[in-house]
């Protein structure tokens, strides 16, 4: 179980760290939902280097830490991020792809509108205002965290332009997992049209789709409490998604 990590990425959907020790603890008190779970593995700490492109990644990324959760990347399966800040760099993620993807289509200019976070059922929205995203209203102990995503989401870029690259960017959905984005395939579909090419659109993506599924699994292990925060497992299991409303000049 922690000799080694699953090649299918279905069976490592999320990674939990933790010290040889607690993993024995566990099968002793027969407290084994989180070593069973089947879309879940268990690694022993420490971790040590390997040919395993996996655990190299994580070993590269700083996370080889004891009592962690890792939330394995909607769009690559061999990348990982700690779980308590796996929606906020995900939804980065999106936002990066979304825009490399508006540029291999010949966008000239990209243009965030709007964002809106859901957080436990709580909306909150962001609009464009003076070159940042403004919160029209608080949600009570949560702006800290919703500010510091907003902050890192580039409000315009803007391009030269130039003819759809439609193999480059159709690759990018494919290659990411994102061919199941019906927005972006749909402006795919816009920009591959002859003889009355798309100039311009306004879209809303979900930037947490793809994530939820391995997020849902990390939010549903039994974890420890002598070993996990309340704190920790707190943020695991808190629902959220972002919204993000732009528009695209060709």
């Amino acid at each position: 179980m922690t000799d080694f990590i699953p090649s299918s990425a279905s069976r490592r959907r999320v990674i939990a760290v933790l010290d040889q020790h607690e993993i024995d603890d566990l099968s002793l008190k027969g407290d084994v939902q989180l070593l069973n779970d089947p879309q879940a593995h268990v690694l022993a700490y420490p971790l040590t280097d390997s040919n395993d492109p996996v655990l190299n990644n994580i070993l590269d990324a700083g996370l080889d830490r004891p009592n962690t959760i890792l939330v394995q990347s909607p769009f690559d399966p061999e990348k990982y991020v700690d779980a308590a800040e796996a929606i906020d760099q995900f939804a980065l993620e999106k936002h990066t792809l979304l825009s490399n993807f508006c540029q291999l289509l010949g966008a000239t200019k990209i243009s965030v509108t709007q964002m809106e976070r859901v957080t436990n059922g709580k909306v909150q929205e962001f609009n464009a205002e003076a070159g940042k995203l403004i919160a029209s209203g608080n949600v009570q102990g949560e702006r800290t965290q919703t500010d510091s995503v907003s902050s890192q989401i580039n409000l315009i870029d803007e391009y030269p332009g130039g003819e759809a690259n439609i193999e480059e960017a159709e690759l990018l959905l494919r290659s990411n997992r994102l061919l199941g984005d019906l927005n972006m395939k749909s402006l795919l579909q816009a920009r591959k049209a002859s003889g009355n090419p798309l100039k311009r659109r306004t879209l809303t993506v979900n930037l947490t789709t793809e994530a939820s599924k391995n997020l849902k699994v990390a939010g549903n292990l039994n974890l420890p409490e002598l070993n996990f925060s309340a704190e920790y497992k707190s943020s695991i299991k808190q629902d959220k998604e972002y919204k993000l409303t732009i528009e695209v000049l060709f």
